[in-house]
C-alpha cells in the first residue's frame, strides 16, 4: 500500500476497494470512503470509471481508458500505477489511489489512503444564490375548462373541449348498461361483449383490417364495460381525425362479432374462472357482497362456467344493439380542433347512428334492486375454509352510502383518520398489536345510484385477536371525535389530492363526461372541496354514529378453518 501525493490542498479520505472480474473486464470499486466529520460510507457495488492513469514505470498517462486496458499496458511492469476515479456518488468529484500491480489477474487492493479532489462549485459560489423563499403567492382558482356542448337529432350528447397544445385528438364515448345490464342466466356477457365489437372489427373492417388501418396511423380505438357503463375511446392525430371518426363509428354503429374472437375471450374468462380463488385475498370481499346486497343482485353475482359457455355471438349482438344506443350516450372529445368544425364532423359521422331494428321506446334502465334486509346477517362471522392458507384473509363490512350523500364528505375525512401511516387502524393493529402487516378500512366504493360498501380488511395469523381489535378500533371511531390534529391532516390529504384531478385536459373531460351520462352536477368537485374545507370533528363523528356500526359489522374470514374456528 502506498500514500499518494495530494491534488493541491483538499480534505484527505481514507478509501479500500478492489478489483473485480464483471463480465471478462476488470471494474474497480470502492467499498469504503470516509472524510473527516463524515461516518463511514459503504457505496459498494458502485463502479468507479478511470479517467486518468499513471504508470510509475514510464510516466505514460492513459486519459480516460478503460481498467482492461489499463491492465494489459502495466501488467507486465510489476509496479504501481497511479490512478484517478470518477467517484460513482456525490458530492465527491475525483477519488486518486495508488493500485498495487501485483496478483494483477486476481483481486487487488486499492490504496488504504485516499485524497478527494476539490469541487467544482467554489464556496463563495454558493454563498451568493438567494435564500430560498418563505412566502409565495396564492394558487390561481381551479376552474372547468370551457366544454362546448351539443346534442344530435338522434339524442347522442357531446361535448368538444378544445385543446392546442399537442396535434393529437382523443374520444372517449359512454354508454349506460355495463356488467350490471348482463342478463342473470348470462352473467359476463357486458365484458364478453364489448371487448369482442373492439379486437373484432367492423363490418367493412374486420379486426385484422381495423388493427392494420391503425396500426399505420398510430391510432387507437379501444373499448370495455365497467360495472355501470360501457365505453369506446378512441386517439389519432389531429390531421387523421376525420378518418378515425369513420373508423370508430364503423366499430360502434355495426361490430363484426366473428366466432372465433368471442371464443378467444371466453376462454380467457373460463380460465379466470378457474383461478379466481388462487388469492385467497378476494375470496371475503366477494363473499362479503353476496351477503350484503343477495348473491343474485347486480351489485354482487359471479359469471359461472355454464353460463360463459353458453354465450353466442347473437347474445353479444343483441346486448349491444340493446344498451349500445345514441340517445343513452354521451361522446367527448378534446384535442387540437375548431370546436365548429369537430361538431360537424362528428354530425357527419355518428350523427347517422340510430337504435337498432326492433329496438325502441323505453330506453333500457340498468337494475337498480333495492338492499335486502341485514337482520339475519348483522354481527355474525362467516368462515371460508381454505387448507393450505398460511393466515387468513379478514373482511369487516357493512352497507355504505351512495354518492352525493349528505355525510359524503366526513365519511371520506375519516376514512382519512382510519388509514395510511399515522392512521387509527395502523397504529393500534400493526404498530401497536402487530396483528397486521397491512390493514385499512372505509367506505371503499360510492357508487351513483345505490349504496355501496363499508369494508375493513387485513390480512393475519391471529384472525381472533384481529377481529377484536378492529372492531374495538371501529367502535372507538363511532364513539369519539377525531382530534383537531387527525381531522386537519385527513383534510390537507384529500385537498392536496384534489389537483390531480384537473392535471389533463383528457381527465377533465373524462369525468364531464361520466357526471353528464350519470346525471351528476359538473361543479360537483367544486361543491365537494368546499364542504371538505369546512368539515369539523363533531360533523364527522355524527357522521360516524349514523354510518358505522362495529357491533353490527358481518365479518368473512377466508383462510384455514377449523371447527367454526379459525386457526394458524
Amino acid at each position: 500500500m502506498k500514500n499518494m501525493a495530494r491534488l493541491g490542498a483538499p480534505p484527505s479520505a481514507t478509501g479500500e476497494g478492489i478489483v473485480r472480474n464483471y463480465n471478462s473486464s476488470k471494474v474497480i470499486q470502492l467499498h469504503k470512503l470516509t472524510r473527516p466529520g463524515l461516518p463511514t460510507r459503504n457505496i459498494a457495488p458502485r463502479h468507479c470509471t478511470i479517467v486518468k492513469a499513471k504508470a510509475d514505470h514510464d510516466n505514460a498517462d492513459f486519459e480516460t481508458c478503460s481498467p482492461r486496458l489499463l491492465f494489459q499496458r502495466c501488467a507486465a511492469a510489476a509496479t504501481a500505477v497511479t490512478i484517478s476515479l470518477q467517484a460513482g456518488f456525490a458530492p465527491m468529484a475525483l477519488a486518486v489511489a495508488t493500485l498495487d500491480s501485483s496478483n494483477i489477474n486476481n483481486t487487488i487492493t486499492i490504496s488504504s489512503q485516499t485524497t478527494i479532489a476539490p469541487l467544482i462549485v467554489k464556496p463563495d459560489v454558493l454563498d451568493t444564490l438567494p435564500p430560498l423563499p418563505k412566502d409565495f403567492p396564492p394558487l390561481p382558482p381551479l376552474k372547468l375548462p370551457k366544454m362546448d356542448r351539443i346534442t344530435l337529432k338522434n339524442g347522442l350528447r357531446v361535448i368538444l373541449l378544445e385543446d392546442r397544445e399537442a396535434p393529437l385528438v382523443r374520444g372517449t364515448l359512454f354508454m349506460r348498461g355495463g356488467q350490471r345490464a348482463s342478463p342473470q342466466n348470462k352473467t359476463g356477457l357486458a365484458s364478453i361483449a364489448a371487448a369482442v365489437q373492439r379486437s373484432g372489427g367492423s363490418m367493412q373492417h374486420p379486426g385484422s383490417s381495423l388493427d392494420n388501418e391503425l396500426e399505420e396511423l398510430a391510432a387507437a380505438i379501444e373499448g370495455g364495460a365497467g360495472s355501470d357503463s360501457v365505453s369506446m375511446g378512441f386517439s389519432c392525430l389531429a390531421e387523421d381525425a376525420p378518418y378515425l371518426l369513420k373508423l370508430f363509428t364503423e366499430v360502434v354503429t355495426s361490430p363484426a362479432i366473428p366466432q372465433s374472437k368471442l371464443d378467444l375471450f371466453k376462454a380467457q374468462a373460463l380460465n379466470s374462472l378457474e383461478h379466481k380463488n388462487d388469492n385467497a385475498g378476494g375470496i371475503p370481499a366477494r363473499e362479503v357482497s353476496k351477503l350484503i346486497y343477495g348473491k343474485d343482485s347486480p351489485y354482487a353475482r359471479e359469471p359461472t362456467i355454464t353460463q360463459v359457455s353458453s354465450i353466442t355471438p347473437d347474445d353479444a349482438k343483441n346486448w349491444l344493439a340493446t344498451w349500445e344506443r345514441p340517445d343513452t350516450a354521451v361522446l367527448g372529445l378534446v384535442g387540437d380542433f375548431d370546436p365548429i368544425d369537430m361538431a360537424k364532423l362528428v354530425e357527419d359521422t355518428l350523427g347517422t347512428w340510430t337504435p337498432a331494428a326492433g329496438v325502441g321506446s323505453p330506453k333500457p334502465q340498468v337494475e337498480a334492486p333495492p338492499l335486502p334486509s341485514q337482520e339475519k346477517i348483522q354481527g355474525k362471522i362467516y368462515l371460508v375454509d381454505r387448507p393450505g392458507s398460511s393466515q387468513a384473509s379478514i373482511v369487516m363490512a357493512e352497507p355504505g352510502i351512495q354518492m352525493m350523500d349528505p355525510d359524503e364528505v366526513e365519511l371520506d375525512v375519516l376514512a382519512g383518520v382510519l388509514n395510511s401511516f399515522g392512521g387509527r387502524l395502523f397504529d393500534e393493529i400493526r404498530s401497536k398489536a402487530g396483528l397486521a402487516y397491512s390493514v385499512s378500512g372505509g367506505w371503499a366504493s360510492v357508487p351513483p345510484d345505490h349504496p355501496g360498501l363499508f369494508l375493513a380488511t387485513a390480512e393475519t395469523a391471529q384472525p381472533a385477536q384481529l377481529l377484536s381489535a378492529l372492531r374495538k378500533a371501529l367502535t372507538v371511531a363511532a364513539a369519539t371525535a377525531p382530534t383537531f390534529q387527525e381531522v386537519d391532516r385527513a383534510r390537507e390529504e384529500s385537498l392536496n389530492s384534489f389537483i390531480f384531478g384537473f392535471a389533463s385536459t383528457g381527465a377533465q373531460l373524462r369525468r364531464s363526461v361520466a357526471f353528464e351520462l350519470l346525471g351528476i352536477p359538473q361543479d360537483y368537485p367544486f361543491t365537494y372541496r368546499n364542504k371538505l374545507t369546512k368539515v369539523t370533528a363533531d360533523d364527522i363523528q355524527e357522521a360516524a354514529v349514523r354510518h358505522l356500526h362495529p357491533e353490527k359489522n358481518g365479518n368473512r374470514s377466508g383462510g384455514r378453518c377449523e371447527n367454526n374456528k379459525a386457526t394458524d
